[in-house]
């Protein structure tokens, strides 16, 4: 092969190696642009979904303690929230406890955990928005620990309104089914018994009303109905003779109907049909009139022998009088036709007739919805007793107003029609009054017993140690020493008594906190004008000259309605036990009213707090990472107990070495504010 060929042939070879890198790059550069194209269009469809399903996603930092929301087009913003910030897109009490359920993550407890929340409280006349929230695990680190938890947070208003109608309308539907005064039988559009209310349970002795629906016992078996056409079904109402015995012997009677004899039964039945007429079910209303019937032939028989001892009435009368006296009775009765009531206190004296209205004014207003309902009952001739007790406005001897009881049956006519209902009221007064002593006396009783069993708990846990340092320095006071260790002696029992008598203290206060025997008496307060003090109070027990601190009161005046001595209790406190941990460098205390809520937060430069005991930190008697407490070991429990009396919340934020946060959030009215110059 020539020189010249040679050439040429390394030429055309080269020409293919450029040609296919050329090749190979647009190749490339086509893979690249649709791979992008792929991540935009999952990116949008993303954005789609969260839009679509109204969901918003959002992250918890466990090492910082801080959420960052994404934003709808699926893109987090790198803002970051605090939780008293972020807590402003919630519900208080929901996000406190969505808070406890990612601590649960946090802590390995629970993997995931689905809860429903609500917005923020919103003005008059907007709907407050509910949400469906889902907390999960999103990163780990080596040791598996979480390290960022995902919340996942979908509105469902809308499908809670849907889920609340329909809810409602099945509740209606029940407490119409069960609450109706007649018996209830609803069959299919095959004419199968699907359910019953109580009173035909009642009625028809069904030891198993389960079994009964199971049988599914068709309506053509129930007398008066064997022929019935479900076709042409029309509303249709009838009375009906049963005799179970001769049911049971023809096999149309079910095992689960437990009821002997014959019954007299009223029945009303009505189809239920669709838009298009198609059969839905049968309603099937009734009563049992035996008792009724029974009771006319009674009252025909009663009729008869009342006009033949009309005269021996007359002879009773007085005897009654003196009776209703002596009892302090009267006897009433109310007429639905006339909406009257009528008392009678003695039957030689006219009666006196009182239309509802009149009868309402003179009943406590407390009880007049109670009477309302009783009158609206018996003006639907309701077949129940009357039985109950009403205060009125009537004093007493004493001056209380008045108790009376009222106790009464329904009067029927020939014709088995409620004409009116008869009774009598009696005077209760004392008896209630007997009663609600006896219930204060109780609860008394229940108080002082839970608070001695509180204090026996707390007092037997940790008040050995220094009673026995003082029982032991001054056993060596009994025996050989030398004198001039006495000093010393005396000094440990100084020092051990006043731990002593600090620890009985707590430990009554937190069993009167334990017992709910401390109240908050809540009053307009000018927060600005104490926070500084309460600070330096809480300080001042152990000021160190290497410390220094720092007030910041952003206000002039602050006036808000607040339990001002358990609010400053709780800053003298903590201010006390930041500055026992602290050796060195500065503590800081500020606040700032936000959302109804009076936000305090007290940090520190000590010596921090270990993670493994910050979640421990409100048990009593905890210790530190160097066995150490804070006071007697009851004051962060007693801390805690007072600011959740007052209804708000308290938290922690620590890091070993670097100094402690203390987190104090008290719901609050506000009156007026005015801040300082410089601030604003």
């Amino acid at each position: 092969m020539s020189i010249t060929t040679t050439i040429w042939f390394a030429v055309i070879v080269i020409l293919i190696i450029v040609m296919a890198l050329i090749y190979y790059d647009r190749l490339y550069r086509r893979m690249e642009k649709r791979e992008y194209g792929f991540v935009f269009a999952a990116n949008n469809r993303l954005s789609l979904i969260l839009k679509a399903d109204n969901t918003r996603l959002w992250t918890y930092n466990v090492a910082t303690r801080k959420y960052q929301r994404m934003t709808p087009e699926g893109e987090f913003d790198g803002i970051e929230f605090t939780p008293i910030d972020f807590s402003r897109f919630f519900d208080r009490d929901d996000f406190e406890e969505m808070r406890h359920e990612i601590f649960d993550i946090r802590d390995g407890k629970k993997e995931m955990m689905t809860l429903h929340m609500q917005g923020p409280k919103t003005e008059a006349g907007l709907e407050q928005r509910r949400y469906e929230v889902k907390v999960s695990v999103l990163q780990r680190n080596e040791q598996g620990k979480p390290t960022v938890i995902l919340g996942v947070q979908r509105d469902i208003t809308l499908d809670k309104n849907q889920r609340k109608r329909e809810r409602e309308d099945l509740i209606s539907y029940k407490t119409v089914f069960e609450s109706s005064l007649v018996d209830m039988a609803f069959y299919d559009e095959n004419g199968i018994l699907t359910d019953i209310n109580d009173l035909s349970v009642a009625s028809f002795q069904i030891a198993d009303k389960q079994a009964l629906i199971d049988s599914n016992q068709h309506i053509s078996e129930m007398t008066r109905f064997d022929n019935l056409d479900l076709d042409n079904l029309e509303p249709m109402r009838c009375t009906a003779l049963m005799d179970m015995g001769q049911l049971d012997e023809e096999g149309r009677k079910s095992d689960a109907v437990a009821l002997q004899g014959r019954l007299y039964y009223e029945l009303l039945l009505y189809p239920v049909h669709d838009d298009y007429g198609e059969l839905l079910g049968i309603f099937l209303e009734g009563r049992n009139i035996t008792e009724m019937v029974q009771t006319f032939k009674l009252q025909e028989q009663t009729m008869k022998e009342l006009l033949q001892a009309t005269e021996q009435v007359k002879d009773y009368v007085e005897n009654i009088n003196l009776a209703l006296k002596m009892a302090d009775c009267r006897i009433m009765n109310y007429y639905p036709d006339r909406h009257t009531l009528q008392i009678i206190s003695d039957l030689n004296k006219p009666q006196y007739n009182l239309s509802q209205i009149r009868s309402l004014d003179f009943i406590d207003t407390s009880q007049r919805m109670k009477a309302r309902r009783l009158m609206n009952q018996l003006d639907h001739r309701s077949l129940e007793k009357v039985d109950t007790r009403l205060k009125t406005i009537f004093p007493g001897q004493d001056g209380e107003n008045t108790w009376l009881a009222f106790n009464g049956f329904p009067m029927y006519d020939e014709n088995g029609r409620i004409t009116h209902y008869f009774g009598m009221s009696r005077n209760e007064t004392a008896l209630v009054q007997t009663e609600i002593k006896l219930k204060k006396e109780t609860q008394k009783a229940l108080e002082s017993e839970q608070l001695k069993n509180s204090f026996l708990l707390n007092m037997s846990y940790e008040i050995r140690t220094p009673l026995a340092t003082v029982l032991g320095f001054a056993e060596l006071l009994d025996i050989e020493h030398d004198v001039n260790d006495e000093p010393l002696f005396v000094e440990e029992i100084k020092r051990n008594t006043n731990t002593l008598l600090a620890l009985v203290n707590d430990i009554l206060y937190l069993s009167r906190i334990d017992a709910n025997m401390i109240e908050t008496n809540k009053a307009p307060t000018d927060f600005a004008a104490s926070f500084d003090s309460h600070c330096h109070m809480g300080w001042s027990n152990n000021m160190k000259p290497e410390i220094k601190t720092v007030v910041e009161n952003p206000y002039d005046h602050l006036e808000v309605v607040i339990d001002e001595e358990l609010l400053g209790k709780v800053i003298e406190m903590l201010a006390g036990c930041s500055i026992s941990f602290t050796e060195e460098g500065s503590i800081r205390a500020k606040y700032e009213y936000r959302q109804g809520c009076l936000n305090i937060t007290i940090e520190d430069t000590g010596i921090g707090i270990a993670k493994e005991v910050l979640p421990h930190i409100f048990e009593r008697f905890c210790r530190d990472q160097n066995q150490r407490q804070c006071g007697t070991g009851l004051v962060l429990p007693i801390i805690k107990g007072l600011v959740e009396l007052m209804g708000g919340t308290i938290e922690f934020m620590s890091e070993l070495g670097k100094g402690t946060t203390a987190w104090v959030s008290i719901p609050c009215e506000l009156i007026n504010s005015e801040k300082k110059k410089e601030i604003l």
